[in-house]
């Protein structure tokens, strides 16, 4: 009797530890491990076994966390006492999510739902990693120069944003050089901002925007993508007159679209853009109410977030 009583209050009940086989994956690649289960002193009934892929962002000194999935793994079942159960795991991410980050995290929350006792509980963080031709991406720029500001990958209303400066060639007219990149079935299309230092003595800074598209082939010579890298943002510096009629354009619904003043594409396959959108149905309300409420009273909102903007569907949600 003692014992059962114990196991409702938690001390000595049942067990749930997952592992993983390896602590990071690929976006839209498969995640493996197993659920190891133990049973406490007494028998118990397990109600269902879930865990939950949250996503955690770090932001003015906090961290806000959001469920991006719930994944069932197991219906009701009985635990014997001392007894061990083994249950396999996999799951495949969505292709859209944004990719970790120093402001931008993953845990794994998983939950043994006991009947007539305390659940237990278990957390493994995870880092998600870039399509091997972002990864590229990232390397071509790499080749150029450039290095990632600790700042970037901020999701923002149009998916997540990557920011780099230079040290190198660029260096002294840029002053860093933002994008946000867009899964398409043959390449990657970056839309691209340029901020290049002008007038007297550099202390201006000019905003130049562009749409370029990378093909899967020329993605995987690194150094062809670098030259092409290169070009583009050598012709932004030089004609920048040229890229005027560039903008980023809130659509009425998400995914919001850019539009050129080439063409409109939409976004349904940005980085980052599967937690924008969720993200932005409930930010005012949950996730960033106290961040919002911090910045209006210090009358300091910078790059954090654009309130106006953010309630007229505009720049950055994080």
């Amino acid at each position: 009797m003692l014992k059962k009583l114990l196991s409702k209050l938690g001390v000595g009940a049942a067990k749930v530890d997952l592992v993983l086989h390896h602590p990071h994956v690929r976006l839209g690649e498969k995640l493996e491990g197993e659920f190891f289960i133990e049973g406490g002193t007494v028998e118990q009934r397990i109600r269902k076994l879930e865990v939950e892929l949250q996503l955690i962002v770090q932001t003015n000194g906090k961290a806000y966390r959001r469920t991006v999935a719930v994944i069932p793994v197991s219906p009701s079942f009985t635990i014997q006492p001392g007894g061990r159960k083994v249950l396999p795991f996999s799951y495949v991410l969505p292709l859209h999510l944004p990719i970790t980050r120093p402001s931008v995290g993953y845990t794994f929350v998983t939950r043994l739902d006991i009947a007539d006792g305390v659940d237990a509980f278990d957390q493994d963080a995870i880092r998600i990693l870039p399509p091997l031709s972002l990864e590229k991406l990232f390397h071509a720029f790499e080749k150029l120069g450039f290095r990632e500001k600790p700042s970037s990958g901020k999701i923002t209303a149009y998916g997540q944003e990557f920011a780099f400066f230079p040290t190198e060639v660029f260096k002294g007219t840029v002053q860093e050089v933002e994008f946000s990149a867009f899964i398409e079935e043959n390449g990657i299309r970056l839309f691209l901002e340029v901020d290049v230092w002008s007038g007297f003595g550099g202390f201006h800074e000019r905003e130049i925007k562009r749409e370029i598209f990378l093909s899967d082939e020329e993605i995987e010579d690194v150094e062809e993508t670098a030259k092409k890298l290169h070009t583009a943002i050598e012709e932004m510096i030089e004609q920048p007159h040229s890229y005027a009629g560039t903008s980023y354009v809130p659509h009425a619904s998400y995914p919001p679209r850019y539009v050129s003043h080439h063409h409109g594409h939409g976004m349904a396959g940005a980085i980052g853009g599967f937690a924008a959108g969720m993200l932005a149905g409930m930010a005012a309300e949950e996730l960033l109410e106290d961040v919002i409420e911090e910045a209006l009273d210090d009358h300091d909102l910078g790059d954090m977030l654009d309130v106006g903007d953010w309630f007229d569907g505009g720049d950055d949600i994080i």
